[in-house]
């Protein structure tokens, strides 16, 4: 009898912890703001993300026609923009709430991504076809057929196809694509940025999530003067916003 209550017992706390992955898994960062309705699925089960909801290590996070805004555990700042699919492969903390290795997967989209307060060879991003490192920056980036990065802030070694590019700040700009990577310049550099939505209106960001876009800014308006291009749906650069945001979306502090 006692045998049989001890091995009913112990079939009860397997159940338990086997149904009940949310509390077993360790939050790494939380949803500061958001737009839309971007959804996870990973350790935190199945679930719409919302302003101070839960990040964990392996969720996929997939944005629909919104954003989500993330603030991790080291104060590293991720955007995951529209029609963009991400994984959170590795987040090893360490002591001091920075990471030993802060590695994710963009598989499709748009991004910015603004490094935190671990170390530079933490961070790793992989794109499609190319494998960012970073070295203390803040950065927009694409990920699909090609991959373009534009850097506001420090630098980043853009590595594709046997061979790597270190892309610099105030505008420094890459592509992955077709076997080749590249620093871009002239046209294609205009083309590029044109086509980072980010960098011509951040509107749609809550203010820890902005940088200063300016040298971007102006290669758009070169590019637009000199080659006659317009952006993406035939519209001019949209006007650049310092002020709070207003884009329907929830925001909430990191903290709750």
């Amino acid at each position: 009898m006692a045998f049989t209550a001890r091995l009913a017992g112990a079939g009860i706390i397997c159940l338990v912890a086997l149904t009940t992955p949310i509390q077993a898994a360790t939050p790494i960062g939380k949803v500061y703001s958001k737009s839309g309705s971007p959804s996870a699925s990973g350790p935190g089960g199945n679930r719409n993300l919302d302003a101070g909801s839960a990040v964990y290590e392996d969720d996929k996070i997939v944005t629909g026609g919104g954003n989500v805004q993330i603030v991790f555990v080291d104060e590293t700042k991720l955007v995951v923009g529209p029609n963009s699919t991400l994984v959170v492969d590795r987040f090893l903390l360490r002591g001091g709430n920075r990471a030993g290795k802060f590695s994710v997967a963009a598989l499709r989209g748009t991004f910015r991504f603004i490094s935190g307060h671990s170390a530079k060879n933490a961070y790793d991003i992989k794109t499609t076809n190319a494998t960012i490192g970073i070295r203390g920056t803040a950065f927009d980036f694409t990920s699909g057929r090609a991959t373009l990065v534009a850097v506001h802030v420090g630098r980043v070694n853009m590595c594709a196809y046997g061979k790597c590019e270190s892309i610099d700040d105030h505008c420094g700009v890459g592509r992955a694509a077709n076997n080749h990577v590249a620093e871009l310049a002239g046209r294609a550099k205009g083309q590029a940025v044109r086509s980072l939505p980010y960098i011509l209106n951040q509107s749609a960001l809550a203010k820890p999530f902005r940088v200063d876009t300016s040298s971007c800014r102006s290669v758009a308006t070169l590019y637009q003067n000199f080659f006659g291009g317009g952006s993406q749906g035939g519209h001019g650069a949209a006007p650049e916003n310092h002020g709070p945001r207003d884009n329907g979306g929830d925001e909430g502090g990191y903290g709750g």
